[in-house]
């Protein structure tokens, strides 16, 4: 099939990456895809690192290794993951009470919920902020007016009674408690657990800084897919976010989203920017148990993690920019975001997290940690779970409105990101992780299986 330099020149690490290129270019005659990074881990080694496409219907420049996607909810696995790493280095407990952690948020009944709660969305505050989400969009990005709604706010439901997608204040609940637990800035915590460590500079943020803007990609909505979804009804989303919701607000979601002061906030839910390869070598470590994986394909150019992770910022900002950088300045003043930030987590270290043999575990709501989680539940703890045909659980991660995901199969030890920026419910995505589970013989996730056979949105 005529590649004419969509595909980016990389070379074909595998059979199965030469088969996804195919059927990547029958999906683009289709028009169905503006722009795509797949990365793919098996056993430690990189077999997919395909980018292809543009960066956005109005800006023509190629999708490179590096470029940065807006990721959506795929950011909750992020952040699920930061909180973990914090109960792995005894900074908290699954089981503690948030009010313990956090005093002021205590308040308006919430004095019994705790973090295991938050993780597995039955904390009952899944609607709250959905007002500033409909009506003020603006004030998302102000993260310490965030942190205390949530901490005034009202449970809907009492905790662990109900599990319905916290899908924009998971956030703002973890991210709170990551404050208070570590007694550090969000944005620090996730450099010293993940960035370091992963040597993955420079491709994952939540929230970006000034001086990566060259290579973002921006979002285009897939209109006619949109519109042959937005009468469903999922029992597993709130009130405020069901599809016909989501349909409508989609238009201002996109605007907001590729909005340079919002792309700067801090918004643990939704926020994430990140190449498809530094997603995936997050997932890779994962599924090994917190083992960094050999450093990524040394065929992928520029190398992963060869730009800084906080760009120096330009002497030739507009006040208005300024303005805009509020957000990260504010870190960076703190001492957390600067170019010469000591690294805080050892480069040589080979493990994320020390608790290996029980980390699976955890994520999934699992064997000793099974009643802090729903028992059949979406959800593990901060992960979605992903199950095969017969119902058993294979694998976590998170899947974000629109697409992109991340996630890893623990027994085939496989770790995969698919990340792009045409918004669909999900078939494109389930066509590719089909087609590499199956040539890989992997159990393909159920989610993705029932897409394909009776039309079941992918929103989370």
């Amino acid at each position: 099939m005529d590649n004419d330099g969509w595909i980016y020149n990389t070379p074909v690490h595998s059979d199965v990456e030469a088969k996804l290129r195919n059927l990547l270019l029958e999906l683009r005659n289709n028009n169905r895809i503006v722009g795509i990074q797949v990365c793919a881990y098996k056993d430690g080694k990189v077999i997919i690192d395909t980018t292809a496409g543009e960066l956005g219907e109005n800006d023509p420049r190629p999708v490179q290794p590096d470029s940065l996607f807006p990721v959506f909810s795929v950011t909750k696995g992020i952040t699920a993951g930061m909180l973990h790493w914090l109960v792995d280095n005894g900074k908290l407990k699954l089981d503690e009470n948030v009010a313990n952690i956090w005093p002021e948020f205590g308040s308006n009944g919430k004095d019994l919920i705790k973090v295991h709660h938050v993780l597995n969305h039955t904390s009952g505050l899944h609607n709250s902020m959905a007002d500033v989400l409909k009506e003020n969009q603006h004030q998302l990005s102000d993260w310490d007016k965030c942190l205390n709604r949530i901490a005034t706010s009202v449970p809907e439901t009492e905790p662990g009674q109900v599990q319905l997608y916290h899908y924009i204040t998971f956030g703002w609940l973890c991210g709170g408690i990551i404050e208070h637990a570590s007694g550090k800035k969000f944005q620090e915590i996730l450099e010293e657990a993940f960035i370091y460590p992963l040597q993955i500079e420079g491709e994952l943020y939540i929230g970006i800084p000034p001086g990566v803007e060259s290579r973002l990609a921006t979002l285009t909505v897939d209109t006619d897919d949109l519109e042959m979804f937005s009468g469903t009804s999922l029992v597993s989303l709130p009130s405020t976010f069901q599809t016909g919701i989501i349909s409508q607000l989609m238009p201002t979601l996109v605007a907001l989203c590729n909005s340079l002061n919002n792309r700067r906030a801090i918004m643990p839910a939704a926020n994430g920017h990140c190449s498809a390869r530094a997603l995936a070598r997050y997932y890779a470590a994962l599924v090994d148990s917190g083992v960094v994986p050999p450093p990524h394909s040394s065929s992928s150019k520029p190398p992963l993690g060869s730009h800084p992770h906080i760009p120096e910022s330009s002497s030739e900002k507009s006040p208005k920019d300024n303005e805009q950088n509020q957000n990260y300045s504010t870190d960076i003043e703190s001492g957390c975001h600067s170019s010469n930030t000591t690294k805080l987590a050892d480069d040589t270290s080979t493990k994320i997290f020390r608790n290996s043999s029980r980390i699976h575990d955890a994520f999934l709501g699992a064997g000793e940690y099974e009643n802090l989680a729903v028992h059949d539940g979406i959800f593990g703890l901060g992960f979605k779970r992903y199950s095969s045909e017969d119902g058993s659980f294979i694998g976590f991660g998170h899947s974000g409105m629109g697409g992109s995901t991340g996630f890893c199969v623990a027994e085939h030890r496989f770790a995969i990101a698919v990340i792009l920026n045409k918004l669909s419910f999900g078939d494109l995505t389930a066509k590719i992780i089909q087609l590499v589970c199956s040539e890989l013989n992997i159990p393909t996730p159920e989610d993705y299986r029932r897409f394909l056979e009776m039309g079941k949105p992918l929103i989370n």
